[in-house]
């Protein structure tokens, strides 16, 4: 079962999450790689796949389908942004700030999350599989219906975080916040 769920989990991050051709060309992603700063930007669906965004401000930026596969957003600043069914494959969010931000059904496979904040976020539906979470902050988080399989969650801060219906590190079902 573990087996086949890991299997479909990997397939449906290849078919889902792309980004598009001629997002390089847009104004608002220009701005963001000249400045590394683009708090309330529109960068829907934009493909910023192995950026260089060590520290960016994307503060409320909407980055909705957007591809950030293997881009390095180390100690960048995320809060409130709008990431909904992004592709976060294998990204670097080391010490980012995530809090309050939108992550539902993003793709967060192998992503290295070490010590981000991601207080009163919302990652239900989310992939976090094999992502590196080790001393992460998920206070007051949202990660019902998330896919969590062999996660590290070495000392992360899982205090009153809706783990309803997710998938754990060891493949099992958790019950932690449902009714």
């Amino acid at each position: 079962m573990k087996a086949k769920v890991f299997w479909l989990v990997g397939w449906l991050s290849l078919l889902c999450f792309t980004g598009g051709a001629d997002s390089q060309e847009r104004p608002e992603i220009q701005r963001l790689l000249s400045t590394n700063k683009c708090p309330n930007c529109d960068l829907r669906g934009a493909n910023l796949s192995r950026a260089k965004l060590a520290g960016a401000d994307l503060t409320n930026a909407n980055l909705t389908q957007a591809n950030l596969g293997g881009a390095d957003l180390t100690n960048a600043n995320l809060s409130k942004a709008n990431l909904q069914e992004a592709y976060l494959g294998k990204v670097t969010l080391i010490r980012a700030n995530l809090s309050e931000a939108n992550l539902t059904a993003a793709n967060l496979f192998e992503a290295d999350l070490s010590g981000a904040n991601f207080t009163k976020a919302n990652l239900s539906q989310s992939n976090l599989s094999r992502a590196n979470l080790n001393g992460a902050n998920f206070t007051d988080s949202d990660l019902r219906n998330s896919f969590l399989i062999e996660a590290n969650l070495g000392q992360a801060n899982l205090a009153n975080t809706n783990l309803c219906g997710a998938f754990l590190p060891n493949g099992r079902r958790s019950l932690q916040g449902c009714p």
